[in-house]
């Protein structure tokens, strides 16, 4: 008797057509999911890099993309003032300054730092997280509310049309990129178990479209993984929304599996062993045993260094030279 299907339904992720490896730069964006999965590249030794912080919708996250392409600065109009800090309507809250001055700076150096840091990234990857979106009655549309008032704002879903249209634009100025899609499997509940459903819906047909008129973009199903595969609670936070730590490794995995290649997972091996190395506590730090195994970690971090060009490994160093004794 076959067992392997027998407690679960796996989603099949078939190998991606192209590669991600330690060479590339990549840009992740998008909503909170994203966050989760980046921490994994950082552990993973890869350069990445993460514009505007937490958004959720698509068309926001494709206009900040928009300006930055353009190199078109945000304006006093782009912010707002709540409990005496500034706030743009287009990033999430941790961009904020107790000055509309400190705040465009901060927003608007991202801008000409990120021209030139896409012209040299090979792969973005996007998150969406919902299409109901919420409109400033005097600005209109948002990416964050920053806790303003809710009277301030109307409520709407974004039409597919709207959404494909803007993304159609973007996509043919990066047409030199690789796009990975992916939708968030984190619930929205806030906005109803229903008006969630058909949120994340139309975030699949977007998608699809997109995939169906560019051949530099594609789907990375971690909504179909959490949703479908794991469906148990058990993979959730105690919000019953979020997924655990538990969760994002398999997704993590999955993708590993999908988009690295073989000499890229065995990179990954050797950073995972060395990680592990680094974790020791010994007993006697300064027995001859201990000064042995620092030793054979310096050896691990040098032979590492090359097959991860972008990552410093200056912390480990660091950390292992502190404990050596002259």
């Amino acid at each position: 008797m076959n067992n392997s299907h027998l407690f679960r339904k796996e989603v099949v992720v078939p190998p991606s057509n192209f590669k991600i490896n330690h060479d590339d730069q990549l840009i992740l964006v998008g909503s909170c999911f994203t966050s989760n999965i980046a921490s994994f590249f950082s552990q993973a030794c890869f350069q990445f890099y993460s514009p505007f912080g937490t958004l959720y919708n698509p068309v926001t996250i494709a206009n900040n993309f928009k300006r930055i392409l353009n190199r078109e600065p945000y304006t006093v109009s782009d912010l707002v003032l709540n409990n005496e800090r500034y706030y743009s309507w287009n990033h999430s809250s941790i961009y904020s300054e107790n000055s509309e001055k400190e705040t465009l700076l901060l927003i608007n150096d991202e801008i000409y730092r990120f021209n030139e840091i896409i012209k040299s990234s090979s792969t973005i990857i996007i998150t969406f997280g919902t299409s109901m979106v919420y409109e400033h009655k005097e600005y209109g549309l948002v990416g964050n509310c920053h806790k303003i008032p809710s009277k301030e704002f109307t409520k709407k879903m974004l039409s597919i049309e709207e959404m494909h249209n803007t993304w159609r634009e973007l996509i043919q100025l990066l047409n030199t990129k690789q796009i990975i899609f992916t939708v968030s499997p984190v619930r929205h509940w806030s906005d109803g178990a229903i008006e969630n459903t058909r949120s994340k819906a139309f975030l699949h047909l977007l998608i699809s479209s997109l995939e169906s008129e560019f051949e530099n973009t594609s789907y990375f199903p971690s909504y179909e993984l959490i949703i479908d595969e794991l469906r148990d609670y058990r993979f959730y936070k105690k919000d019953m929304l979020h997924p655990s730590q538990e969760a994002v490794e398999f997704i993590w995995e999955k993708f590993a599996a999908c988009y690295f290649t073989s000499s890229t997972i065995g990179v990954l091996n050797e950073v995972n062993a060395i990680r592990k190395l680094l974790e020791h506590k010994p007993f006697n730090p300064s027995s001859d045993q201990h000064q042995k195994f620092l030793q054979k970690c310096l050896t691990d971090i040098n032979t590492i260094q090359s097959k991860t060009p972008h990552y410093s490994w200056k912390e480990e160093l660091e950390q292992i030279k502190a404990q050596i004794e002259n």
